[in-house]
């Protein structure tokens, strides 16, 4: 088992293990290729990046993470929105679609008072769970963090998650307090402190 920073070639396999084991969520409704374009913009921008766990040539796992995310948000309509709009076409006559999709980009601005720096995503593959590989990647993306000079990140995460707050209240993540962003779902902000 290899852990490192993903390459653009990894990004459908890292979406295909996004779809399956996040199953909740705004991300998880949407096409498997839109998912992939996201992964590819995180892999590739100099405002995020992903580590991945591998088993030889496939991805068992994967944590993905911004250093701003507004920033991100900038570069992925900039280089992904046409591919982006083709798509999501079918979606974007949805009224749902469309208040989730900007509840999910304003997200960061109703909550500017929060560090730019974020984890986004993290999943392990259903076989390999329970094998300490979360806690191995996050331990390479607490590095990658370090290198990149962030001091402190926030983690969202979803009120009904019991496994991933467990995790990260177990890894030092010290509740900062409940949000909700679609439909008045509840979900928590974490802040992790590298200092």
């Amino acid at each position: 088992m290899i852990f490192c920073l993903a390459k653009k070639e990894d990004a459908l396999q890292i979406a295909n293990i996004h779809k399956k084991e996040i199953s909740e969520g705004f991300l998880s409704s949407l096409h498997v290729y839109f998912l992939k374009s996201l992964y590819e913009a995180i892999i590739v921008s100099s405002t995020s990046f992903c580590i991945v766990a591998k088993e030889g040539d496939t991805v068992v796992g994967f944590i993905s993470g911004v250093t701003d995310i507004n920033k991100f948000y900038t570069y992925f309509f900039k280089a992904y929105f046409f591919q982006s709009i083709m798509l999501l076409f079918k979606k974007m006559f949805s009224i749902s679609f469309a208040k989730k999709a900007f509840e999910t980009i304003l997200y960061p601005v109703k909550e500017r008072d929060l560090p730019p720096a974020e984890l986004l995503t993290m999943a392990v593959s259903t076989q390999f769970q329970r094998q300490g590989i979360a806690g191995k990647m996050f331990l390479e993306f607490l590095t990658q963090m370090k290198k990149r000079n962030v001091a402190v990140f926030k983690v969202l995460v979803g009120d009904e998650l019991a496994d991933a707050i467990h995790f990260y209240e177990k890894n030092g993540f010290v509740s900062l307090k409940e949000t909700s962003i679609h439909n008045n779902k509840k979900s928590r902000i974490y802040i992790y402190n590298l200092l």
